[in-house]
């Protein structure tokens, strides 16, 4: 359950306008779409910033780093969303895994690195 409330097009003009556009796109208003239902602008500019992030990437690298991020940080609506996007779009359970064990990895030497307050030697000039 939702700790704000969902906005199933109650919030202002733009936003119903907005998530009506979401409904045709994904069959039903996702509820992450419904929280950010309130403010039009809002919603706009957090699916605008969705979508110009990571130009220039193909959208298989998008998707598997949206699901390794996902996954990190323990946010299981987002991997939920991204994985069956990925799924729906040829990636495969195998590519999926690949990823979440690379962002595992790094992860583990991110904490490694800081928690002894590592010094780098690894700089690129």
């Amino acid at each position: 359950m939702a700790s704000i409330k969902l906005y199933n097009k109650t919030g202002d003009e733009k936003a119903i306008k907005i998530q009506e556009n979401l409904k045709m796109h994904f069959g039903k208003i996702p509820n992450v779409f419904k929280a950010m239902g309130r403010n039009g602008d809002f919603l706009e500019a957090v699916l605008k910033l969705s979508e110009t992030a990571g130009k220039g990437l193909d959208n298989k690298t998008k998707e598997l780093i949206m699901i390794s991020v996902s996954a990190i940080n323990g946010c299981t609506y987002c991997l939920d969303a991204h994985r069956t996007a990925a799924l729906k779009n040829g990636i495969t359970d195998e590519e999926i895994t690949a990823a979440i064990e690379v962002a595992a990895t790094i992860s583990f030497f991110n904490s490694f690195n800081k928690a002894i307050d590592l010094e780098s030697d690894l700089k690129s000039k």
